[in-house]
């Protein structure tokens, strides 16, 4: 329930409903048996109810449909509509009942630096997959990222997700608070970076076992005293012309200048990462891993590295095959097209999910044959 109004899946026969497992503002999941077998069921309601709504859902059935190659994605069976003429569109999904979050707060499951390492490189696969396809994700939190009990990890949740197009103005109402970068807290310009700092975040709550930067709820300026605290304050030349902090808006860069005028902070992540147990037993000097998070959660977003660049990082030595394999895999893939938005009016929109998400019969579950050798 949600505003007192029951959710409601209107799923054929094959789908048994289990339970709602997942609500936000752009769809409800629940899980559901799926021919033997456990699915994620995720609506996606509305999408003719405006052009803004059209767009957004197209895109997150685009980039599903378009990045199911890589490994480090969440799994979809199936998309479909419902036989009734409801403008819905529903995503028969892996079911993976464990997400990072409740990972890092279940102390009863161990997490030594191996497994950090392997989570933290996977999720790099995933971005770099992303933003090879000129995809932003916007919101990868710990939420957001699905664990297996083989520490296996698959990106999910693409309803924020964007094609990057230098250009065009994105909104800043993106990415849980406390994953969210400097860039889009002062209102600035924002692209890839972002994501890598979200990454940078989940590898410090990973070694630390908590929250890195737990923000007051609708309180941009309390999440960004806790960055200033932690990564310190910037030089306020980061807001003069031809810096990434230019476009600020006047409040933001009003109240970040005046906080570095009257508060300045040294960084104090370092220190803090390195108290991580994890840590505690390693030689002297600063561990690669907190070296690493140094670099990703940089306050200007030109000094992080890439996605690419962050796997190539000497952190990663011991899983550097299977990095290279992923890496080989991404690369023979075709960079996708999507659907050019621009000028198409809310029919035209329609249309095209419409054509990319057809109406559930019986003939979607119909496997086709393997290729013959």
């Amino acid at each position: 329930m949600r505003n007192n109004t029951p959710i409601i899946f209107e799923v054929p026969g094959a789908f048994k409903v289990e339970s709602i497992v997942g609500q936000g503002a752009y769809g409800a999941v629940c899980k559901a048996e799926f021919r033997g077998d456990l699915v994620a069921l995720k609506k996606i309601p509305h999408y003719s109810k405006s052009e803004d709504a059209a767009r957004r859902v197209l895109r997150e059935v685009e980039i599903l449909q378009r990045l199911q190659f890589c490994e480090q994605v969440i799994g979809c069976r199936l998309f479909f509509r419902p036989v009734t003429a409801e403008k819905d569109v529903y995503v028969a999904m892996d079911y993976i009942p464990s997400d990072l979050s409740s990972v890092i707060k279940n102390t009863a499951i161990p997490l030594d630096e191996n497994i950090i390492r392997y989570i933290t490189c996977q999720l790099f696969l995933a971005i770099r997959a992303l933003h090879r396809c000129q995809v932003l994700h916007r919101d990868v939190s710990t939420r957001n990222v699905l664990v297996q009990s083989n520490s296996q990890v698959f990106l999910c949740d693409f309803g924020l997700s964007r094609f990057f197009d230098p250009d065009e103005q994105l909104s800043f109402g993106v990415v849980t608070q406390w994953y969210r970068a400097p860039e889009i807290i002062l209102d600035a310009e924002y692209s890839y970076p972002s994501d890598v700092w979200s990454v940078g975040v989940i590898l410090g709550e990973l070694l630390l076992r908590r929250h890195l930067f737990p923000g007051k709820s609708n309180d941009s300026a309390n999440q960004l005293n806790l960055i200033f605290h932690l990564v310190g304050t910037p030089s306020k030349d980061i807001f003069d012309p031809g810096r990434p902090f230019e476009r600020s808006s006047v409040n933001a860069k009003n109240y970040a200048t005046a906080y570095i005028e009257r508060r300045p902070c040294q960084p104090m992540l370092t220190k803090l990462l390195c108290s991580s147990p994890i840590l505690q037993r390693q030689e002297e000097g600063v561990p690669a891993p907190v070296r690493l998070a140094e670099q990703l959660l940089q306050f200007d977003p030109s000094k992080r590295p890439s996605a690419h660049d962050a796997l190539q990082h000497e952190w990663f030595e011991p899983c550097r095959e299977f990095i290279d394999e992923m890496i080989s895999l991404q690369d023979k893939e075709p960079i996708p097209k999507f659907t050019n938005f621009s000028g198409l009016s809310l029919d035209r929109l329609v249309d095209a999910i419409e054509n990319a998400v057809p109406v559930f019969s019986e003939d979607l579950l119909i496997e086709e044959p393997l290729p013959q050798e």
